[in-house]
């Protein structure tokens, strides 16, 4: 006998996801992601500008950053076609 699948929750979000990405954001995911792509896109340009011109430690940071704007925009990417 198969189970029925209209009472099955919803699955939870890690505690990374909702810190990063809001409620709001799944309301319009297209602007969100466009903004996020943007986003990490400047950051990924500023860590290696700065990892060229020799600040290793401060460039590390924007370029960790632009990792997490990029996981959480795929995130929302997958979640929203699910």
């Amino acid at each position: 006998m198969y189970a029925s699948a209209h009472n099955v929750p919803p699955p939870q979000r890690s505690l990374l996801e909702r810190f990063l990405i809001r409620k709001l954001e799944y309301r319009h995911p297209r602007a969100w992601l466009t903004f996020r792509i943007i986003a990490g896109t400047w950051n990924f340009f500023l860590g290696c500008l700065l990892l060229t011109y020799g600040f290793v430690w401060i460039g590390l940071i924007p370029l960790a950053g632009s990792a997490l704007i990029f996981w959480s925009a795929h995130r929302i990417w997958v979640k929203v076609h699910e």
